[in-house]
This record gives structure tokens, sequence and C-alpha cells, in this order.
């Protein structure tokens, strides 16, 4: 699914990255701070994930199981539950990642043991009756249609970053 991928670039970030520098703070710091800064628009887009993903994928009882200790029906991790913000720890430039976090939640296994998440499988298709089912790739769908509020909310709290360090460092 890695050629699959897609992202929303908020431009500018490489200058502020060069700017803070300049204002004494060190480039992990600066990424943190970024990063920091990134943050709002990357939940808001998560959030509309998440009423995508549950909005196009409906289902009576997801994750229900009983729980023979208890003796009760307990309600599950959904997928639409898992979708969230994770942070690229990884690389020396900011950067924050959007989607399913757990790998195996709800997994399905085919082709000798192979396991995939669910919401993987919906986006590349999957055998179902004797035909390929494939489904519209909702989240895709859903960055291009908030990409210009998610890009306006960046902007916004980048220029809040900028102030606020430009009040610290003291100009």
């Amino acid at each position: 699914m890695a050629d699959k991928n897609f992202e929303i670039k908020v431009t500018g970030v490489e200058s502020v990255g060069k700017r803070l520098k300049k204002l004494g703070l060190t480039a992990r710091q600066s990424r943190t701070q970024i990063n920091r800064a990134l943050r709002p628009a990357a939940n808001k887009l998560a959030k509309g994930m998440k009423q995508a993903y549950k909005s196009q994928f409906k289902s009576k009882n997801p994750g229900r199981r009983y729980d023979t200790q208890a003796k009760t029906y307990v309600q599950g991790t959904r997928t639409a539950d898992t979708i969230g913000v994770v942070t690229a720890k990884r690389s020396k430039n900011p950067g924050l990642f959007v989607g399913p976090l757990a790998k195996k939640v709800n997994p399905h296994y085919w082709r000798k043991g192979a396991s995939k998440n669910l919401a993987a499988m919906q986006i590349e298709g999957y055998v179902q009756g004797g035909t390929v089912k494939i489904f519209p790739n909702v989240f895709k769908i859903t960055a291009d249609r908030m990409g210009n509020d998610v890009s306006a909310t960046a902007e916004k709290s980048i220029g809040k970053l900028v102030d606020k360090l430009i009040r610290k460092a003291g100009f």
C-alpha cells in the first residue's frame, strides 16, 4: 500500500525551521515545535477521516465479542476508533501521519496465514463471493475534501508559533 500513500504538504515549514534555528533553537527543538503547531490540523483531519470511515463502512455490532468471565457482550475496538495521529519520530523533518494506528485490529487472514488490517483490505480490495470487492479510498477522499481547511488551520497555528517565539526572543 506504500505506492498508494498521499500527503498534504504545508509549504513554508522549511523556512520556519531555518528561522527558528536563527532564534537559537536546535533542529530537534524546532522540529518538535513545528509538530506541536501542526497537531491541531492533523487532529482535525483524523476526526474527519473517522467520520468518513464510519459512514462508509457501517456495521451493526463491530468488534462485538462475548466475555466469558463477565458473561456479557463487550464492544471491541473498531477500525475507525484506531484512526489517529502519529509523529514521524525517525524523520529529521517535521511530519505527522494520520490514519489507522493499530495494524492488527480486526485482522483478516488469507493466502497462507497472511494478516492485513481491515482498512487496508477494504481499500485494496478482496475476493468476496468470487468477485473482487473494492471500496473507495475514504482516507484519500477525505484528505482531498478537507485539504484546504487543514492547510488553513496549519498556517494559522504556524503563525501563532512564530509570533510566540519572536516574543520569547525579545524582538
